[in-house]
């Protein structure tokens, strides 16, 4: 429901049966209208998914991107600095070893070959083809060589290959795959998975506003977008475009605060040292905060806390086999 916070976080060890509920509540959204859409790092997930749902999957394989990430939403003259800002941000998180003057580059390369294109504050220009910004920063003779040398490897992928806008992926009543694993380069990955992102984030404003949550974003490994801005802007923003997001990682400390504050409903298997003081204080009263600390280090496999808003105390639940549930 549109209502309350349809966003969930899951976090635990390994092996402890994240993938497990993942494939458990994925079912059974799809049972009630919502269309998962799952990011997947392993061919585990892939599995569970075609066990579940046979010949009505549909599989996305990397191939370049698929769409162009420039496209700008709406008719808004400031929309390309929008862009410019989040496509740093988004640079920022595939390569977490750039400094700020670097990335700043690469905004200005994006907002200059935007206003080549015809844009200002006040005039909606031409929307140009991605691999216009590495082109022109390219050719910048003061360009940072660290910078050119991450991007070229982008390049060699065909990252910057990205089409003219296809369908939206927000279109598709079959679930949805995207096997980010099909390249083993983890630098190409983290853009791949970036940019599905950034298009699904694109895609809800271009629908609009929905009545019923109808697709869920499912994100396993999701420490490995943990620090891209736009994930906490799409928890605080998707849930009035129908969309709901489902995020696992092994620790909170994967994720950044305002994420988590923006994420409802939480489910908590067996986790370390650390993150069981963090979540015991989301979790309990500042008396238990201890005991619930403890409880939380030493869960059974496939056993987990659930708390969600307005729901009281959390409970103590078991995960259900994914064949049965």
């Amino acid at each position: 429901s549109i209502r309350g916070n349809p966003h969930l976080l899951m976090v635990g060890l390994p092996g402890m049966g994240k993938t497990t509920a993942l494939v458990n509540i994925t079912r059974q959204m799809a049972r009630n209208g919502v269309v998962p859409i799952i990011c997947s790092y392993h061919e585990d997930s892939d599995e569970a998914a075609e066990r579940l749902w046979a010949d009505r999957i549909k599989f996305i394989d990397f191939n370049a991107i698929g769409f162009n990430p420039l496209t700008v939403s709406g008719n808004n003259p400031f929309g390309y600095m929008d862009n410019a800002g989040t496509l740093r941000d988004i640079f920022s998180a595939i390569f977490p070893d750039l400094g700020d003057i670097q990335l700043a580059s690469i905004r200005d390369a994006i907002r200059d070959v935007y206003q080549d294109y015809g844009w200002s504050n006040s005039v909606v220009g031409d929307i140009p083809p991605f691999r216009a910004f590495w082109e022109l920063l390219r050719e910048n003779p003061k360009a940072d060589p660290k910078v050119l040398t991450r991007l070229r490897e982008l390049d060699d992928y065909g990252i910057f290959e990205g089409g003219e806008q296809a369908l939206s992926l927000l279109d598709s009543a079959a679930p949805l795959v995207i096997r980010l694993h099909m390249t083993q380069n983890e630098t190409v990955q983290r853009a791949f998975g970036m940019f599905i992102l950034y298009r699904l984030y694109q895609d809800m404003f271009g629908r609009g506003v929905q009545n019923d949550i109808t697709h869920a974003i499912v994100f396993d490994e999701a420490h490995r977008a943990s620090k891209l801005k736009l994930l906490g802007r799409m928890a605080k923003e998707c849930r009035k475009y129908g969309l709901s997001m489902l995020l696992a990682s092994q620790e909170i400390k994967d994720f950044d605060e305002s994420l988590v504050q923006a994420i409802g409903t939480y489910l908590i298997l067996r986790v370390g040292e650390a993150d069981s003081k963090v979540m015991a204080r989301y979790m309990g009263s500042s008396d238990q905060v201890k005991a619930t600390g403890d409880a939380l280090k030493v869960l059974p496999k496939f056993e987990s806390y659930f708390f969600t808003e307005g729901y009281g105390a959390p409970r103590r639940i078991k995960l259900a086999n994914p064949l049965e549930a």
